[in-house]
């Protein structure tokens, strides 16, 4: 234990009942006030958009990497505050404690202005089991979501009977809690319907031995394939091989001859690969944006501007820190239309 919690839990002991319940009551107190806080500095951040000047190219993304929330932690917190911003009430019922943030960021996703007293009036004070069963009645007829976890599961027998004596043998020496080999695995759900079955259970007979594949071999080929296709990485790769590497490099993409703003599909794929296919904003403390996910190429200098399609005139940003950008040339007036109203 760490020697200040060690110093709170003896000072603890030396309380009388009366004075431990007192100060249990006012630090719960002081909890909630600071939660509502937070929440009211979440739907600020939202608002100022801050968190891209300093590499973060979301509220998720800042509240994870700055602040050391979990993902689903601050998920929880952001459709809270959200919740709230949208009808203030929240706000109130927050303070009498009639309703928790945990349950702010459930009802955010279904709460509108057609529904919003009679969710609210509903769940005031309910169990959590109640509250539920009322969310339920307003997602649709399926609410499960796609997941992933990680699980621990037994490491499958040896089919080498050698191998398996062996492992035995090695077993019985060891205490119980440790005999049952364990790995680590993903476990994935997942909704599918009819007409994806069908077209799993046909690329699967399509493969060798497509009988004896699980479904994750099936996927992890498909998967591998759709990657090595359409991957800027593999594609650039396969130009390299093609054509040659220093053709490639010597090559100038320059736009004074056409008035086109596509940037060629070779121009793309090597802007990918060089810049690790990961947004390059980088803050003054040289945080960089780690978002991966919708990545646009941007001209640095403007096409509008003169710039051109050569690769040291491009670079990944994120759609976020992308308008970012935008707002420095042309102003805040002009791009606020393009931020998504959350």
């Amino acid at each position: 234990m760490h020697h200040e919690d060690q110093i709170i839990a003896d000072e603890l002991r030396t309380l009388n009942d009366a004075d431990f319940h007192h100060q249990f009551e006012s630090i719960v107190s002081v909890e909630l006030a600071a939660t509502i806080r937070v929440l009211h500095f979440t739907n600020e951040l939202d608002r100022r958009k801050s968190f891209l000047e300093m590499g973060y190219s979301s509220v998720l993304d800042y509240c994870m990497r700055k602040l050391g929330y979990s993902r689903s932690g601050a998920g929880r917190r952001i459709q809270a505050a959200r919740c709230a911003r949208r009808y203030p009430e929240v706000f109130g019922m927050l303070r009498t404690r009639e309703l928790s943030p945990g349950t702010a960021a459930l009802i955010e996703s279904i709460l509108i202005d057609d529904n919003k007293d009679e969710i609210l009036s509903r769940i005031r004070g309910a169990s959590h089991r109640e509250i539920e069963r009322v969310v339920s009645e307003y997602r649709p007829p399926v609410a499960l979501r796609d997941r992933f976890h990680f699980v621990q599961v037994p490491v499958p027998a040896p089919k080498n009977a050698d191998a398996e004596f062996f492992g035995r043998q090695c077993r019985r020496s060891l205490p119980e809690e440790w005999r049952q080999p364990v790995e680590e695995k993903v476990y994935v759900q997942f909704l599918a319907d009819e007409e994806f079955m069908k077209l799993f259970e046909e690329v699967r007979n399509l493969m060798p031995d497509g009988g004896e594949q699980n479904i994750a071999d099936v996927m992890r080929r498909v998967l591998t394939e759709y990657r090595d296709r359409h991957s800027p990485a593999a594609r650039h790769a396969r130009r390299e091989a093609k054509n040659g590497s220093a053709r490639l490099e010597s090559q100038r993409w320059e736009c004074d001859n056409t008035q086109s703003r596509h940037i060629p599909d070779e121009v793309r794929d090597m802007i990918f690969v060089r810049d690790a296919e990961q947004c390059t904003f980088v803050a003054g403390d040289g945080t960089r944006c780690r978002c991966r996910k919708g990545l646009q190429v941007d001209h640095i200098r403007p096409f509008s501007a003169g710039g051109t399609h050569d690769p040291s005139n491009l670079r990944l940003l994120c759609g976020a820190h992308n308008r970012l950008a935008a707002e420095h040339v042309l102003g805040k007036h002009v791009m606020q239309a393009y931020w998504r109203q959350q």
